[in-house]
């Protein structure tokens, strides 16, 4: 690739950024969809959501959260909304399966709050963790899972 060539496909940085984002973030949604339709209870589908958010997040080819997390606020106003819609639908989609785990009374926090717990707590692994210090997607969802649900093997 030659420098600047990719300005031939993009009339500016934002545009590029934009599409980066929105096209990652189509991506995850569809990931999502998948686990979502799955035949899961709502504990097991907690996990594997848990789980393919931090490989959202930490992944090699998952640069774009970080673009979507740190650097929207370099998009316009229309994008900036569209990036929004596309997260805020990522979001929700976890709504019904935390009321479901907090009917049976195995979600620690009321489903509002447990959303914003989650969701803060996933993102902000993007600034400390590093897979060469021992810890896996997999410790990772184990532990995240273990501070959001009661115990349900008792």
């Amino acid at each position: 690739m030659h420098s600047g060539s990719l300005f031939c496909h993009f009339k500016s940085k934002e545009a590029l950024l934009y599409e980066v984002m929105q096209k990652g973030m189509r991506s995850a949604l569809a990931r999502q969809t998948i686990v979502l339709r799955g035949k899961h209870d709502s504990a097991a589908t907690l996990r594997q959501l848990i789980r393919l958010h931090f490989e959202t997040l930490l992944e090699s080819n998952s640069d774009f959260m970080w673009a979507v997390l740190y650097e929207s606020r370099a998009l316009n106003t229309r994008q900036l909304r569209l990036i929004e819609e596309l997260q805020g639908n990522y979001e929700a989609a976890w709504t019904p399966v935390l009321h479901e785990l907090a009917s049976t009374g195995c979600l620690r926090a009321e489903v509002p709050l447990a959303r914003h717990l989650i969701f803060g707590s996933l993102n902000w692994s993007l600034q400390w963790f590093d897979a060469k210090n021992g810890a896996s997607l997999d410790d990772l969802t184990d532990a995240m899972v273990a501070l959001v649900m009661h115990d349900t093997s008792r």
